[in-house]
This record gives structure tokens, sequence and C-alpha cells, in this order.
């Protein structure tokens, strides 16, 4: 089959389109052939440098996936060859940038309806991120005040819809004025430009507030958050000489990293009952992933590039058809 393999570790230049053996589909696999996929920020720190134990190249990357079901392992049932379904694969696995895809069907759910495959490629890894983030770790409730950092990147726009989709109160900030018009487009009840505005006087006291940046922007977050609040990051490596000031706020700090669950086997299948309902929402209007470029499969090392440049609204995607 045709993918694009990462010969080694380094910058977008080591991603060289190859044929590359077939995946084999295990018993408890769907063999998926790939419509699309989508380029996330794992992506490039994967390809960087060593990250997932002692996985080396050629590999492929990949970790979201919109196609349809090839082959059924034996020991799934549910699927059916020719369904049309959408997951986030597994990260200790060969990826999507391929034909074909092997994946653990605990977390495949079927794609949104009214989806295209492309918009359905956009959806999965981010949005469990911010679903994780959001619903698991803070517990946002009706009512509550939510920032989101960086409203307009791959989690930080599906953030929006869902806390929207929750009946919160989503203050988010951006930089630039194409990122504002997103988040207002996504009806953000505030939009800080932290360019012009100190985010922390404009958020004012939040219950919950998700980083997706990190370094500075972390501590800058603990300085919104209320007393009681919780504090979700999505960024390891964080600056600890602010993190005491949660204990005055009685406030909690937690880490969201949503390919724990399939690393580590705890209940994997959490995942795909979150994209399904995600398609319910998606069905329903109330969740629409907006993909700023689509990409071919020769194209992905640019996609890298853009991905890398920091100045990506919502998601790339790579049409395989």
């Amino acid at each position: 089959m045709r993918a694009m393999v990462m010969t080694d570790f380094g910058g977008p230049e080591v991603l060289v389109l190859q044929d590359f053996p077939e995946p084999d589909c295990g018993p408890g696999d769907l063999l998926i052939r790939v419509h699309a996929a989508a380029i996330n920020p794992v992506d490039c720190k994967t390809r960087m440098a060593p990250r997932w134990g002692d996985r080396a190249p050629p590999m492929v990357l990949g970790f979201d996936a919109s196609g349809v079901v090839e082959q059924v392992g034996s020991a799934v049932e549910g699927f059916a060859p020719g369904d049309a379904v959408y997951c986030s694969p597994s990260l200790l696995r060969e990826g999507a940038y391929a034909e074909l895809v092997a994946v653990d069907a605990r977390v495949v759910a079927r794609k949104p309806e009214t989806l295209s495959h492309v918009e359905s490629a956009a959806i999965p890894l981010a949005i469990l991120t911010a679903w994780e983030a959001l619903h698991d770790h803070a517990r946002i409730q009706t009512g509550e005040r939510v920032l989101i950092q960086a409203g307009a990147g791959g989690v930080g726009h599906f953030a929006i819809q869902l806390a929207k989709a929750a009946g919160c109160t989503v203050v988010t900030t951006a930089g630039y004025p194409e990122s504002m018009a997103l988040c207002r487009d996504l009806c953000a009840d505030e939009v800080i430009d932290y360019t012009t505005q100190d985010p922390v006087e404009a958020a004012g006291s939040c219950d919950v507030v998700f980083d997706c940046v990190g370094g500075e922007v972390f501590n800058q977050s603990i300085d919104c958050l209320g007393v009681g609040g919780r504090l979700v990051t999505i960024v390891p490596g964080l600056p600890g000489d602010q993190i005491n000031k949660l204990f005055g706020k009685n406030a909690s700090l937690h880490f969201e990293f949503m390919g724990s669950a399939v690393m580590h086997e705890r209940q994997p299948e959490t995942q795909a009952a979150i994209l399904a309902e995600v398609a319910t929402l998606a069905d329903a209007g109330k969740i629409k992933p907006h993909v700023s470029r689509i990409y071919t499969l020769e194209e992905i090392p640019d996609a890298h590039r853009q991905q890398e440049s920091q100045r990506t609204l919502g998601k790339l995607v790579v049409g395989m058809t």
C-alpha cells in the first residue's frame, strides 16, 4: 500500500512516500480503508525525537482517521465491511498516513452521517482531548465560566463548542484577527485579544481554565482561576513557580493525555462512546470541525511545516480519495 513513511527522526524531510506492508487485522481489530486523516502536534513531536518507548523508524504516523471498514477481526462484533467509521489510532501502532490502517475496534465509532470523511477525520484526537479535559477532569456544569486558552486551535475550537453545548459561559484567548473571528463564529461569549488586553484582567474569575499552550500561559491560567476552580492542561513540562497559588484557591490541577486510555488499557472503549456522542452532536449541528486546509498524501511534509508554524486555525486534513 502507499504510505507516507517516517524514515528517521528529524524534520519534515524524513517523511517519504513509499510502498509499505499492509497492516494485519488482529482478532480485536478493524482494518479501515482510509479516506481522510488529519495532522496533530503529536505527529510532529513524534517525528522529531523518540517518545513512545522503543518505537523507531520506519513507521507511519497519523492519529486521526475516517474511512470505510475493509475487514473485521474474528473477535469483533457490531461492525461489518462497508461501515463508515472514524477513530484515533493508537500512538503505539502504525497510523493513518496510509491507504489502510488497523485499529482496535474498541476505539472506533460510526462517523457523523452529515459530515464528509474530510470533516470527520478532523475530529477524533482533538475532540477526545477536549472532551476528557472538560467533562472527565473539569466536570463542567451549566452556567459555569470556562476559559479556553487558544480557542482557535485544533483542540481549542472543539473545546469552545463542547463548553457551549454544556451551557457554559465561554471565554477564550486569541491573537490574530482570523483566529478571533473563528472564535466568534463558534459563539464564544467573550474573545480576549491577548496582544492588546491583559488576559487575567479580561477573563476575571473562572470556574474552569483549559490550558492548550503551556509555559507562561499556564502561570497566567492559575491567576484566571477562581476559588475552588479546576485547571486542566494538555502540556507537560510546566513551570512550577506559581503552582502553590492553587493551594490558596483550594483549586485542582489536572493533566489530560488522551493516548493514555489505549496505551495503558484503561477502558479504551470509552473513546468510542465519546465519539458516538460527538457524532450525535455533529448531526444535530452542535459540533462543526473547522478544516483550514486539505492536503494530499504526497503533501504531508508541507502539512507538518504548517502545523509547526503555530498559525493554523482548526485542523489540517489529508484527503486520500
